[in-house]
């Protein structure tokens, strides 16, 4: 020690003065650029090795100081590390007993260290739903403050003495570097630290730029909670504290990047550090390309690395918890343990096709005893596992499903049995979820949001009753590429780094369909409009949406309806009454005009509970289709063969209804021609009554060019007092009949089954067709359309094919010529209220964008001897494997659900049998399994 430094020092009178000072070193091996310098302020310096000491003594002083506090007194906090050490240790010395609760992520050296100083622990073992591990020691915390007499909390998140603790921090590094700092890099939990040196900065030194340093998962700068295995930096709920302006700019950093911080900064510059500050090494990585010539940064780096020896600086551990680490960092001296040979399979898009895939996975290894090592890699971009961005728990009410309770089932209806009886259908799970009788529920429709909840509670049983050889690692990141590296597949997630998270996995199921903007608006004309590409979450997608605003929405859709009740409902507007008297109140909060438009103009046709009683199919049979198969390779044409079986099969169904709602019988053996004679005499008997038009089921408003507000407004009327039916609607009746003919179709269609040409025209003039009457909203719904309209909120002027024009001031103009008449309006706002699907070629995610520029899919492509045509799907095999650009198939990758549209049909998330990859997928991953083994 320098001799002049050794004459300053001086003797304290407690272990506690000896907080602060701390030193600060150049780290010269760090930075990239020779003229950059970095130096690390070191807390671990502080007596009990970490910043915490400082926050926990000041905030005990001053609370001592204003009488808050006394001897003999009992502090409470939630922390499962630095925080709590450092109260530990002060309320030792200052006669204060200390309960400290903690979670599951205590790590053994902190937890002794807390026994040593005195404290009582307590444990909370479930996260919060919203909140996790935080949310819930947070309410332990009130609820042991209620039970425990002269209590405390010292409220770490809430107390302003925990930021102003840290005045004097930064002021120590200013000191030491003579005012001169550009950068200041500080690690996120609390955001004490950080505001504290944030607001000392802005009033003193507001040149310098101060870097927040938060980990993947938190919920501090936005996104969703997610699993973080090194504790330390982040939080599951926000902060008190977190002033965003004072912040010149955030970087998230992940586990693996953490743990390659801190073996990095031990390799290069002998310093031992914690979680949080390996965080910052690689946080100061990613934003070095950013820095100035010469910069000066400086790191806070809260702890030292003793108490993360079993975990960050052990091998097993980091091999065992941390995906890719393996090849990602070397320790010093190298790997002393090598990767146990495990099998290792994914699920990108844990939706309820990733839930069903998980389950048949699980089923199958249970049945195949299988007893080695099985790694089960989760993606999904948000914490929703098993309900996905459809049926995510936090939409609204209001948002509800499309049919009745009793439809929706997770148990498989094929072996092998699933793994608990713990699984139940939806009202089972509903019955006991809301205390009701199952009869009651039944006919019934419920809101996505609640549906979510029973795919979640199901993904937490499969998790839980899995095999005890099967271990879970869940990843709340989109992936982002997939490329082959020998027999193997690596997955890459998104990140800000150059160093990406890598996985190595055996096998994978590909669920997310993850499509790209359909607006057709020019990025000139996006510039100069406030477009909506897509609108879930609603509550901060249409947002921005103002007061008084006028909104275009194309899309008549279930989406559109969701967007309408979004704009009305969810902004504290009323309806009131049922069915035809159905009206409503505004409050006030809504756009001022809501112009709907479509191609057809036509809303959709909404659902009831407790639909017709469906007769067997008539004339969309295997039977009659297989007579017109003229060999095993031959392709249907739909509009010549397909579409007059079907229009037949829509007749049938519904006057068989209506003759029996009129005290007749429909002679069902009757050839189609002999059967319009009977209907002819019907209408003869009953002129009254209805008759049944497919062309204008499809296409009500084709020949009306009057079309307005007023002719939709009728059509409206009509339709709802027809479905109001029910059991008796004829047109239900009609409408059923495509559900009955779909799983037949779906043959005929799937792997090229159609023509080129009329797959094509089915995919553009039907698909929507059958979409719009037989997947219609809740009936409920409609009626609220119906309410909006006659209050003038809906209006149809523009409803069919209109234009969209940008005008000389920026502005979009939407225009229709119908009527004879040219009418123009302009809008502040467009939202695009369609159901997004992929285009390989023109509008895909990153994910299938990297899938297709490395050659490992290729489009679908349907030939025949005439045409050909692109669906925009991947081309596949018929197990659901892709095809790659060589013509080869890669048989470790199984896509299943929406990824696959265009090349199978109706891929419907809730149905269990419907296009079942999923179930392929799980057998031919054990078989692997079996294998390998």
């Amino acid at each position: 020690m320098n001799a002049a430094v050794r004459e300053q020092l001086q003797v304290s009178n407690s272990i506690l003065e000896t907080i602060g000072d701390t030193p600060l070193v150049r780290l010269k091996h760090i930075p990239v650029s020779a003229t950059t310098e970095v130096f690390a302020k070191l807390e671990s310096f502080n007596p009990s090795g970490s910043v915490k000491d400082r926050t926990s003594y000041n905030i005990l002083q001053k609370a001592i100081a204003s009488g808050d506090l006394k001897k003999g007194d009992t502090v409470i906090e939630s922390s499962s590390g630095n925080m709590a050490i450092g109260l530990a240790q002060a309320c030792l010395l200052l006669d204060l007993k200390l309960i400290v609760v903690v979670d599951p992520k205590l790590n053994k050296a902190t937890e002794q260290l807390l026994q040593t100083y005195g404290a009582t622990i307590k444990m909370v073992t479930e996260p919060l739903p919203e909140g996790g591990f935080l949310g819930a020691r947070l309410a332990k915390v009130k609820e042991l403050l209620q039970t425990t007499k002269n209590s405390y909390w010292s409220n770490q998140y809430g107390n302003l003495n925990n930021p102003l603790t840290h005045h004097q921090t930064t002021k120590e590094i200013y000191e030491a570097l003579a005012g001169s700092l550009d950068y200041l890099f500080v690690a996120t939990s609390t955001c004490g630290t950080l505001m504290g040196c944030a607001s000392y900065i802005k009033e003193h030194h507001p040149q310098t730029k101060i870097i927040a340093v938060d980990a993947v998962g938190s919920v501090l700068f936005g996104g969703e909670a997610g699993p973080r295995n090194i504790p330390g930096h982040g939080a599951g709920v926000t902060s008190q504290f977190l002033n965003e302006h004072y912040i010149h700019d955030f970087i998230k950093v992940n586990d693996l990047e953490c743990a390659m911080g801190c073996w990095e900064l031990l390799k290069k510059e002998s310093i031992l550090v914690g979680g949080s500050s390996g965080a910052i090494i690689s946080a100061f990585h990613k934003y070095e390309s950013q820095l100035e010539e010469g910069a000066r940064c400086a790191l806070l780096l809260s702890d030292g690395g003793n108490r993360y020896l079993d975990t960050i600086y052990n091998q097993e551990w980091l091999l065992k918890h941390i995906p890719g680490v393996y090849d990602s960092l070397t320790p010093i001296g190298g790997w002393k343990v090598q990767p146990v040979s495990e099998f290792n399979v994914a699920i990108i898009g844990v939706g309820p096709k990733g839930l069903y895939g998980l389950e048949r996975l699980l089923a199958t290894i249970k049945e195949a005893e299988i007893e080695g090592k099985i790694h089960i890699h989760l993606y999904n971009k948000n914490h929703f596992f098993g309900a996905g961005d459809v049926y995510r728990t936090n939409q609204p009410s209001y948002l509800k499903m499309n049919f009745a309770n009793e439809k929706i089932d997770i148990r498989p209806t094929t072996k092998p049995e699933p793994i608990t009886s713990r699984l139940k259908n939806y009202v089972s799970w509903l019955s006991d979820y809301l205390e009701e009788e199952e009869s009651s529920l039944t006919k019934k429709i419920s809101s996505r949001s609640t549906v979510g909840k029973y795919l979640s509670y199901c993904f937490e049983v499969l998790v839980a009753e899995a095999p005890k050889n099967v271990k879970f690692h869940e990843h709340t990141e989109e992936v982002v590429a997939i490329s082959r590296k020998d027999e193997f597949l690596q997955i890459e997630t998104s990140s800000f780094s150059h160093r990406k998270e890598i996985v190595q996995v055996n096998q994978l199921l590909l669920t997310t369909g993850h499509a790209g903007n359909l607006t057709p608006v020019s990025a000139k004309e996006k510039k100069n409009a406030s477009t909506i590409d897509f609108i879930y979450p609603v509550s901060r997608r249409l947002l921005t949406v103002h007061t008084n605003s006028v909104v275009a929405i194309k899309g008549m859709g279930l989406t559109f309806i969701d967007a309408c009740l979004a704009l009305t409902e969810g902004r504290e507007g009323s309806f009131l009454g049922k069915a035809e008297e159905m009206h409503y109140i505004k409050s006030g909060n809504e756009p001022r005009l809501i112009y709907p438009y479509s191609r057809s103009g036509a809303p959709m046709i909404p659902r009831v509970g407790a639909m017709p009683s469906s007769p067997s199919l008539r004339f969309f049979t295997v039977e009659h289709i297989h007579k017109l198969k003229k060999n095993s390779s031959y392709k249907f044409n739909f509009e010549e063969e397909l579409l007059p079986l079907i229009q037949k099969e829509f007749t049938y169904r519904y006057y068989k209804l209506a003759f029996k709602n009129a005290g007749e019988t429909l002679t069902d053996a009757l050839a189609f021609e002999e059967m319009q004679k009977e209907i002819e005499t019907f209408h003869h008997k009953h002129p009254a009554e209805k008759g049944f038009n497919f062309d204008e089921l499809k296409d009500p408003f084709s020949s009306n060019e009057n079309y307005n507000s007023s002719t939709v407004r009728q059509y409206l009327e009509e339709t709802l007092a027809q479905v109001s039916l029910a059991s008796k609607s004829p047109l239900l009746a009609a409408i059923s009949a495509w559900h009955d003919i779909s799983p037949i179709f779906n043959e005929l269609y799937s792997f090229g089954g159609l023509t080129a040409k009329s797959h094509q025209v089915f995919d553009t003039e039907y698909a929507p067709f059958f979409n719009r009457i037989s997947y219609g909203p809740p009936l409920e719904n409609m009626y609220k359309m119906l309410a909006l309209l006659k209050v003038e909120l809906l209006d149809f002027t523009f409803g069919k094919s209109p234009q969209l024009e940008q005008l000389a001031h920026q502005k979009l103009a939407i225009s229709t010529s119908l009527s004879n008449t040219n009418h123009q309006v302009e809008i502040d706002y467009h939202i695009d209220a369609r159901i997004p699907k992929m285009n390989m070629k023109t509008q895909c995610s990153r994910l299938y964008q990297h899938l297709l520029k490395s050659g490992l899919v290729r489009p679908f492509q349907n030939v025949d001897a005439e045409n050909s045509y692109f669906t925009g799907g991947i081309d596949l095999t018929e197990n659901g494997n892709p095809i790659d650009e060589e013509g080869k198939v890669i048989d470790n990758i199984t896509v299943y659900g929406t990824p696959t549209e265009g090349v199978t049909f109706d891929n419907d998330s809730l149905s269990r049998s419907r296009n079942d990859f999923g179930s392929i997928w799980a057998k031919n991953a054990v078989k692997a399994i079996n294998t390998t083994n």
